[in-house]
């Protein structure tokens, strides 16, 4: 994919801080997910799996918004930067597919969860430590997979975030147009000055 020349270097930079900074949130809820095989209590990773269901389901709204206000944005107010916003935008939206499966997967992890709450009550039998083995380790398949979506949702911002960097700077390296003057056929360039003759 091409990226668009931003309208001036300053503009690539912004637009790279804002990449990178969902990039750190999203890495944040990867890492604040309970461990796979969490020595925890089913409780305990209940309420993690919460906390980062509430704050991942926020970043995806976040997405969805700032594509609706781009969109409302281009169509009152079109101007010469357009092409280059439109790729910011294209940018960030490209993390709502991996950030859609992380919650996927811990959508599976809380029915997971419930499996686990309901067949701990059982009667204490070689088929119920069975079954809550399962359980427990497509519960920690979940959790990994989750994870592994959001460590690449984040890692594509980060590289995607380093490439505008990256145009940016080489948009301050290139060297200036020449100007007017140096382009001026010979013909059109200014004849010296040449000294007074003195009058008779």
């Amino acid at each position: 994919m091409n990226t668009p020349e931003p309208p001036d270097p300053l503009a690539g930079l912004e637009q790279a801080a804002h990449l990178h900074s969902l990039a750190e949130r999203i890495h944040h809820a990867a890492d604040d997910l309970p461990a796979p095989e969490s020595t925890h209590s089913l409780a305990s990773i209940s309420e993690e799996v919460e906390d980062q269901v509430r704050v991942i389901a926020g970043l995806f709204t976040s997405l969805a918004s700032e594509a609706a206000c781009h969109s409302r944005a281009a169509k009152r107010h079109p101007n010469a930067a357009a092409s280059f916003a439109r790729h910011k935008i294209a940018l960030m939206t490209r993390a709502a597919d991996p950030l859609g499966w992380a919650l996927a997967k811990l959508g599976e992890t809380v029915s997971q969860i419930g499996h686990l709450q309901e067949i701990s009550t059982d009667p204490r039998t070689p088929e119920r430590a069975k079954a809550i083995g399962a359980a427990r380790a497509a519960l920690d398949n979940r959790l990994a997979s989750a994870h592994a979506h959001l460590s690449s949702a984040a890692g594509n911002l980060h590289r995607d975030a380093d490439r505008l960097i990256a145009s940016a700077a080489a948009t301050r390296r290139a060297p200036a147009p020449p100007s007017a003057e140096r382009n001026r056929p010979p013909t059109a360039l200014p004849l010296p000055p040449t000294a007074s003759r003195p009058l008779r």
